[in-house]
């Protein structure tokens, strides 16, 4: 099953086919449609403006910017709405949607506004379709036909909406893995390593080797390793922390562990590590004082 999910963002060509079928859209279905394109360009100016201008509908935003910046979330919003009647499944409708998917993530449209607009923008067009369809019937299966077509729609762009939003989010980890850590000199033999962002298994071990080469080159006694700043530690990182502590006793050097979350102690408690492994103090000022208590042995 999650092979074809992922198809439907890695390879348009068969999972855009998985998709329509999974919504029941048929090949009669796009073509009707396609056919309201006309009806949908004639009308969306306004279907937008009455969408924005709803009391507590949108909370508009101001300051410098802020008009051109919504001048182009709604360009962009018309377009992709207008794509909906034009949808094939070829590499360029995979790419408008995934475009739409990664404008929202970088704009900071929720799912919600996206899905809350477009649902807007359907119930209206339907309105318009009983408006100009003579015959009940036929109205009715065009109506069923587009909002078929629309919750495809929908759910592409929110699957790479979610993709988007998952390679931002990698993305900022990287970023944040790449961090130097520096190691302040505190005073004569006692140093101090705040580690801030991301702390995988990667870094984990760049972390050990700068901890070694300040203790050789400062000719340090005491490190406390400070790591208020990390978000999250799991065991096989907690393993690595363990193991940089450990090539610091080798070193001639004590260190003492500041900054432990409630999540960092469990994944700690995990992996069997004692207070005495750690040498821990709850918070820096305290480790900083049982640093120097132990520079006075």
């Amino acid at each position: 099953m999650n092979e074809v999910i992922s198809s439907t963002i890695q390879s348009p060509a068969q999972g855009l086919q998985a998709v329509w079928g999974w919504f029941d859209v048929s090949q009669d279905d796009r073509a009707r449609v396609s056919d309201l394109l006309p009806l949908a360009e004639q009308n969306i100016e306004a279907i937008l403006q009455d969408f924005y201008s709803r009391d507590g509908g949108y909370d508009h935003p101001s300051g410098e910017g802020a008009a051109s910046g919504m001048q182009k979330v709604k360009d962009e919003q018309r377009r992709h709405l207008l794509e909906l009647f034009d949808a094939g499944l070829d590499q360029k409708y995979f790419e408008g949607r995934k475009s739409a998917g990664i404008f929202n993530e970088n704009y900071g449209i929720s799912p919600s506004f996206y899905l809350s607009l477009y649902t807007f923008a359907i119930n209206r067009i339907c309105d318009l379709i009983r408006e100009h369809t003579k015959d009940g019937a036929e109205a009715e299966t065009v109506q069923k036909a587009l909002r078929k077509t629309a919750a495809c729609h929908q759910a592409i762009t929110i699957e790479a909406f979610s993709a988007a939003r998952s390679e931002a989010i990698e993305q900022r980890e990287r970023q944040m893995s790449e961090l130097p850590t520096p190691a302040l000199r505190l005073q004569e033999g006692l140093l101090l390593v705040p580690v801030v962002g991301v702390l995988d298994s990667h870094r984990s071990r760049l972390l050990t080797m700068q901890i070694l080469d300040a203790i050789r080159d400062q000719n340090a006694r005491v490190v406390v390793l400070d790591i208020t700043g990390v978000a999250a530690v799991d065991s096989m990182v907690a393993n690595h922390l363990i193991q940089t502590m450990t090539a610091t006793r080798l070193m001639g050097a004590q260190s003492v562990l500041t900054g432990i979350s409630a999540e960092v102690a469990q994944a700690l408690v995990k992996i069997g590590v004692s207070d005495d492994a750690l040498n821990p103090a709850g918070d820096l000022e305290r480790g900083v004082e049982t640093a120097r208590k132990l520079l006075e042995r």
